[in-house]
């Protein structure tokens, strides 16, 4: 998994580097402004010479890598002119120092002490860098950075910002305008934090990470514990069929779930739990939906449940889902399940003697919510997966200061409860008992719609039954998950996603891991 750093962590980084290792700071702004170079001439499509390039450099250490980025775009026959937010006495160490270099080579550089400064000018540029502020940013930009920004936004050409864009903040990714919108992001080191959570992720465009020669051996000295998703993760975990493997090989998956109008629910768990590769799934409903439910599944079995006068399950369910707990490699509770006091009494006596890898969605969350002395019962390979509401109404904090604090808090919650807590949203995140984050950024805005999470509680499902334990099986999930969202949206658009489309997706996603 690649790390991910907050700036602390980077900070010193760059602090351990430079004074224990003795490798000079401008070294290392150096490597970090070849890297940005290259990635610039990329975006030239490789026609430098004579391309206008527009960089737009900060006082700071941000700055200092503009100005060197400007000497190699220079050097490769680029026509680049620095506007600078300051004046050139004024820079000090690194900064200084890439600034007299450029200015040897009778580089272009505007000074912007008023608004009245800013250089007009009539060509379009071919590219546009932005190089004012870097991950020490806090707040809201303003005054003649905020002017930069906005004279930025002016120019039709694509936009490359250094380390992060300027306005976003890079522990926490809170970003109120004006901010630069980039094309492609070049960050130093190690990925932040505030570049993968929203809004900042919006503003980043395509990642790229740079090597700037920070040994793996100071990372390791950090104790990261955010980590991103790759692909080869994902296909390194993923479990495959033997050749002579049976249905009985592919795990067996025991769904307890619906009540009336919420059929869907525990059809679309079931299915997406086939789809992703489970050898045998039964879903436990109400007796009364049990018609419904056999008309929609073909593959899963069903299992007919006493139910209330209202049609929701009562604990007399308990012996018939005894036998198939104990044939299940995983049981799934919670898919439209309703919040009947009876359905809270079939919950409660269930986790008294449940013994076996659950995962819990939806109604199953509302009912630990409103009755969170549950949660001590939990076995201890218990998957919860809420979105933000429901993540709120289990912790009794608000959905701002979720968003606001969404890595740390999820952290801190998992080890409470001592689950694997999958937080849904962009991006949805992975914490586990031991304090580690993994952070997920794929799917999109189309999964936003009814249904979509009783999809990944099923793929979370199938993967436990497959044989992955339930950290790496909730990972792997919420990545497979998001991926075949992403193919969904490619061929049929965002607008018109439904949660079924997903999961019509699901083989071809997995064939593509595999």
């Amino acid at each position: 998994m690649i790390p991910v750093a907050n700036i602390k962590q980077m900070r010193e980084c760059d602090r351990y580097t430079i004074e224990e290792l003795s490798l000079p700071g401008l070294v290392l702004m150096e490597n970090a402004s070849r890297a940005a170079a290259a990635e610039a001439i990329q975006m030239l499509d490789g026609d430098v010479l004579g391309s206008l390039v527009l960089i737009y450099c900060g006082k700071g250490n941000n700055g200092g890598d503009g100005f060197a980025i400007a000497r190699h775009l220079s050097n490769n026959g680029a026509d680049v002119e620095v506007v600078l937010i300051g004046e050139t006495k004024d820079l000090k160490g690194d900064a200084k120092t890439n600034c007299g270099l450029f200015l040897k080579l009778d580089g272009i550089v505007h000074e912007v002490v008023k608004e009245d400064d800013f250089p007009l000018t009539e060509e379009i540029p071919d590219l546009v860098i932005d190089a004012l502020l870097g991950t020490g940013f806090e707040g809201r930009v303003r005054g003649l950075y905020a002017e930069a920004i906005e004279h930025i936004k002016t120019f039709y050409a694509p936009i490359l910002s250094v380390d992060v864009p300027s306005g976003v903040n890079a522990e926490s990714g809170l970003a109120v305008e004006p901010v630069v919108s980039a094309d492609v992001t070049v960050t130093f080191g190690l990925i932040k934090l505030g570049l993968l959570l929203s809004p900042g992720r919006q503003y980043c465009g395509d990642v790229k990470v740079a090597d700037i020669g920070i040994p793996p051996d100071v990372v390791d000295k950090q104790d990261i514990q955010q980590f991103l998703i790759s692909e080869d993760d994902v296909k390194f975990h993923l479990p495959r069929l033997h050749p002579a493997a049976h249905k009985g090989d592919a795990g067996h998956v025991f769904i307890i779930a619906g009540s009336p109008g919420m059929t869907g629910a525990a059809a679309l768990s079931a299915e997406a739990a086939m789809r992703s590769g489970a050898g045998l799934t039964v879903v436990g409903v109400p007796e009364s939906l049990n018609p419904i439910l056999e008309a929609k599944l073909t593959e899963a079995m069903t299992l007919r449940l006493p139910e209330n006068d209202n049609g929701f399950l009562t604990k007399d369910a308990l012996s018939i889902c005894k036998e198939r707990i104990e044939w299940a490699d995983v049981v799934v509770f919670g898919p439209g399940v309703g919040c009947d006091k009876d359905t809270v009494s079939f919950f409660e006596g269930m986790l008294e003697k449940l013994d076996k890898p659950l995962v819990i969605d939806a109604d199953g969350l509302n009912l630990l919510a409103d009755n969170p002395e549950l949660f001590s019962k939990l076995p201890k390979n218990t998957v919860l997966t809420p979105h933000p509401g429901e993540f709120s109404r289990l912790t009794g904090l608000s959905t701002t200061k979720i968003e606001a604090g969404r890595i740390e808090i999820v952290r801190k919650m998992a080890k409470k409860w001592n689950v694997a807590l999958i937080l849904k949203g962009a991006p949805s995140v992975t914490a586990i008992p031991s304090g580690d984050v993994i952070i997920n950024t794929t799917g999109n805005a189309g999964m936003a719609t009814g249904g979509s999470g009783d999809v990944l509680t099923g793929i979370i499902a199938s993967l436990i039954a497959q044989g992955l334990d339930v950290k790496a099986a909730a990972w792997m999930g919420n990545y497979i998950h998001g991926a075949a969202g992403d193919l969904a949206a490619e061929e049929l658009g965002q607008q018109g996603m439904v949660a079924s489309d997903i999961i019509k997706f699901l083989p071809k996603t997995l064939k593509t891991l595999s």
